[in-house]
């Protein structure tokens, strides 16, 4: 009965049926218990950004630090999925039922929310990490967020980096900074950057959207689909000459 209750439960969480959620849980479906591939409850809601499922879920006593391991893409931290997709509304009730903000993935040795947030440009859940005392320099391997964050172009996100004390003079293994990072963008047309990394094929459709940024920046996706029907895309901010001005002026003290 607890196996079949699990598998329902996933399945209206994939649906995002808060009511049907709520209902199971009503039943006794475990909150926190993995089903059969190993995907848990609250990852899958966070991962998609159904906040009122996350909210249910952590209410009926999901444990918000524990990890999912599911296949590729539904394994890993349920606050790490929710940040890297900008899903702040899930990081939020995260943080308020107790998620650690400095907890990384892959039983601690990989990426930990803040990078996932400064990597993908996500402003508000990065906003919301380091209010919650998120480590502004906890990176993984040599990579730190404000590298992360420099690379990606969000000069909002190197701002509240810089204002909560990330460190400017931290280097990666090749020696570079995260000033080395966005100068590699400086003067570089991104629309084109980004067509030529796509590769795109004879058969291939692809779009480029520009949306404003709250920081003033745009955002710039170049999105690619094959005739198959797969599809990939590739971002970036348009900051890199702001950002490298800041970390000039940062390092110069």
């Amino acid at each position: 009965m607890a196996n079949a209750l699990t598998g329902q439960l996933i399945e209206a969480i994939y649906e995002e049926a808060p009511e049907r959620v709520a209902e199971l849980l009503r039943q006794g479906a475990s909150p926190s218990a993995a089903d059969a591939d190993g995907e848990k409850p609250l990852y899958v809601a966070a991962v998609s950004g159904a906040a009122d499922i996350v909210r249910l879920l952590l209410e009926a006593g999901a444990s918000p630090d524990e990890e999912s391991r599911g296949q590729p893409g539904s394994e890993g931290l349920p606050l790490c999925a929710a940040a890297c997709w900008g899903h702040t509304e899930a990081v939020r009730e995260l943080l308020a039922h107790g998620a650690d903000p400095n907890r990384r993935e892959d039983d601690g040795t990989g990426w930990a929310p803040l990078l996932w947030a400064a990597a993908g440009g996500r402003h508000d859940t990065a906003h919301l990490l380091l209010g919650a005392n998120a480590d502004p320099d906890a990176g993984c391997g040599d990579r730190t967020p404000l590298m992360a964050a420099a690379e990606f172009g969000a000069t909002g996100i190197v701002r509240e980096l810089l204002h909560h004390g990330a460190d400017a003079h931290r280097t990666d293994s090749q020696g570079r900074t995260a000033l080395d990072m966005a100068g590699e963008w400086c003067g570089k047309d991104i629309e084109s950057e980004l067509r030529n990394r796509a590769n795109i094929g004879p058969d291939d459709t692809y779009e480029c959207l520009r949306v404003p940024r709250p920081d003033g920046n745009e955002l710039i996706e170049f999105i690619v689909t094959a005739k198959s029907g797969g599809g990939a895309s590739w971002e970036k901010e348009t900051g890199h000459a702001e950002i490298a001005d800041l970390l000039r002026e940062r390092m110069s003290r």
